[in-house]
Order: structure tokens, then sequence, then C-alpha cells
């Protein structure tokens, strides 16, 4: 989850049957800036797809759409919304994580784990339910778990590699499939004087020599969407150490099923999960 260019963002909406939505989104994958999904209908069958766009796409790939659909598609209006959530962005208090902005002091206790992240360019303050759940795991995680080879796999920001790193005091890698994430991933490391543990790349996935050469990992976080969480899935469960713990969110309740047996075809069991509104982060192994 990236940055919002200055220009207009256009967005693509339409409901069709579940066996569909693959072919759909594979059309509109490297134009798109975030595909997402959800149930339109209690029983599966209809899936409501969000595509977006930061700039109007081509005529020729709209008519790419199966003609029995119909669709929605029209830009967004946009907001100064940097420069309004730093106003109002409160610190983040998961577990022994503090998540705070350069408004507001660090916690002062000693036990606590500040971490000093300002709204900007990269998805990931703490504030929003999938990130903070993904704190919340990694908490509970620090309790029985040694980690010594994590992956934060869709970093944004960086706060959850941040948090890996300060928690565990081990390198961490962090990618992202957005250049800007990937620089503000590295600011913030600098900022949290973190940057020897925090080595960030920019990868389209699993797709990198450099994570490729790092697998496999005894911890993978990925705060993405759910649709590419399914996807992803042998790649992730590939690069996973056989006792590895792999974090997931980004998904809303509803996707949960659809996310877990994706999951579950490669060998990875659910050991936790975590509802935080409406929306949901798993904790899987083998």
């Amino acid at each position: 989850m990236s940055k919002q260019p200055e220009c207009p963002l256009w967005q693509l909406t339409l409901t069709l049957p579940f066996e569909q939505v693959e072919n759909i989104t594979d059309i509109f994958e490297e134009h798109a800036l975030t595909v997402s999904m959800e149930e339109a209908v209690s029983d599966g069958s209809l899936w409501r797809l969000d595509i977006l766009f930061s700039e109007e796409p081509p005529s020729a790939l709209l008519d790419q759409l199966p003609s029995e659909h119909s669709f929605e598609f029209a830009p967004l209006v946009q907001k100064d919304w940097v420069s309004e959530s730093q106003r109002m962005l409160p610190p983040v208090d998961a577990g022994r994580f503090y998540i705070h902005g350069s408004h507001d002091a660090p916690h002062p206790a000693r036990s606590r784990y500040n971490l000093l992240i300002d709204a900007g360019a990269a998805f990931g303050t703490g504030l929003h339910e999938t990130t903070y759940g993904c704190l919340v795991a990694l908490d509970n995680l620090r309790k029985s778990r040694d980690f010594r080879n994590p992956l934060d796999l869709g970093c944004g920001s960086g706060v959850l590699a941040l948090a890996i790193a300060k928690a565990w005091k081990t390198p961490v890698i962090a990618s992202d499939i957005d250049v800007a994430a990937v620089n503000v991933t590295r600011a913030n490391a600098e900022r949290n004087r973190l940057a020897p543990l925090v080595t960030a790349v920019h990868a389209a996935g699993l797709n990198s020599r450099i994570l490729n050469s790092r697998a496999p990992y005894d911890l993978i976080v990925a705060n993405i969407l759910a649709w590419p969480l399914v996807k992803m899935a042998p790649g992730i469960c590939d690069a996973l150490s056989s006792n590895g713990v792999l974090v997931l969110s980004g998904l809303l309740g509803s996707q949960e099923v659809m996310v877990r047996s994706a999951y579950l075809q490669q060998g990875l069991r659910l050991k936790r999960r975590y509802s935080i509104g409406s929306w949901t982060a798993l904790v899987l192994g083998r």
C-alpha cells in the first residue's frame, strides 16, 4: 500500500461470480495501484471488485471486460490527507509497541518499544486496523518465539519491519512493489536508528534475487490485500521455513475463509486470529 499520486485516482467497481475474479484481476493487475475484493452476497457466489488506478486507463483495457457485467468507473475526489493525518493522528498503543508521530512525545516507560512514524507517502502508521492487528500479533509472538531471519513483505512505511527489528534486535528484510514505500522505509529506519538492521528492497512479491537468497524465513509478515495474498500463497509458503510463522493481514473478516483456504492447501494451519473492527489478522504455521 503506497503513495497517493497528485493526479486524480480512478476507480473501477464491478460485481461478478467468484470463478471470474482471477481472469479480471489478471487483466488489470499490471495497470492498477490496488485491487481489493469482498463478498457481494453471503453465499460467496458473487464478489465485488474495486480496482484503483493512478490515472485514467486506456479504453482498450476497459473493453476487455465481459459485456454481460455492468461496472462503475469514475475519478475519486481526493484531499490533502497527509497534512490532515499528521494533525489528527494519535499515538498507537499495541502491546509493548508505541507508535507516535513527530508531533507527540515517545512513551516514557523504558520497557516500551517507541517507533517514530509520521503519516506520509506510504501506508502504515499503526492506526489502521490491519497494521494494528499485525503489531499485536508480533507483540504476542515476542513472548514465546525467537526469530533470526524475518521478512516484511509489502512493507509500506516499514513500521512492521521496524517493530520486528526493535523487538528481536535482528536484521529484517523489508520489501515493497512501490519504490516510494521502499524509500520511506529506509528514511524511517534512519529516524529510528534501526538502519543497520533494516534492509529495504524494491520487489514485486517474492520476485527478487535478494529475497530468494535470504529464504527460507522463520517469520514472514504480509499486510497486503486479500486477493494478492491468495495468489501469492504458494510462493510465500515456499519461502517460509519448516517451523516458520506467517502473519497475514489486509483482509476483511468476510475474506478470511478464502485466504485461509489458500494457505491450508499449502499445508499451513491457523494458530491465532485477531479481529479488529471489520479487519482480520491471521497467524499461521505448519
